[in-house]
C-alpha cells in the first residue's frame, strides 16, 4: 500500500488537507541537495567517464563549499594524490584529519593519518 502525506492546500472555500503520494515528496524543495553534495555528484560522474581534471575541480569547489565537512578534504585529498598533486593532497588531508579529531572521530583521524604517512613516504621517495 503506498504511503501519502497529508499537505495543506488553499482553496476558495479556506484551507484543507490534501493527500498526496509519499513517492511524490521526495523531489520537494526541502530535499534537494545541497550545492556541495550536486558538486560531489558532478565529481563522481567525471571520474565515471574519466574526467578527472574535471572531478578534482568539482571536488575542490565542493571542499570550499563546506569547508568544515572532513568527508569532502578527505575526497578531495584523495583525488589529488591519485593526480600526483602530493602538496595540495597532503594540505586537503591535513584539513581532513583537523575535522575529525575535532569531532571526536579517533577511527578515522587514524585513518587519514595512515593516508598522511604514506604521501610523506611517497614524496620522500620521489
Amino acid at each position: 500500500m503506498a504511503a501519502f502525506v497529508a499537505l495543506p492546500v488553499a482553496n476558495s472555500v479556506g484551507t484543507a488537507l490534501a493527500l498526496m503520494p509519499a513517492s511524490v515528496m521526495k523531489y520537494s524543495a526541502s530535499n534537494t541537495p545541497s550545492r556541495s553534495e550536486q558538486l560531489l555528484n558532478r565529481a563522481r560522474r567525471a571520474l565515471r567517464r574519466g574526467e578527472n581534471r574535471q572531478a578534482l575541480v568539482a571536488l575542490r569547489q565542493a571542499t570550499f563549499d563546506a569547508e568544515n565537512d572532513p568527508r569532502l578534504w578527505a575526497l578531495y585529498g584523495g583525488a589529488c594524490a591519485k593526480a600526483k598533486r602530493i602538496a595540495e593532497a597532503q594540505f586537503a588531508l591535513g584539513q581532513a584529519l583537523y575535522f575529525r579529531q575535532r569531532q571526536h572521530d579517533a577511527r578515522r583521524a587514524r585513518s587519514i593519518q595512515a593516508l598522511l604517512d604514506r604521501l610523506d613516504n611517497m614524496g620522500r621517495a620521489a
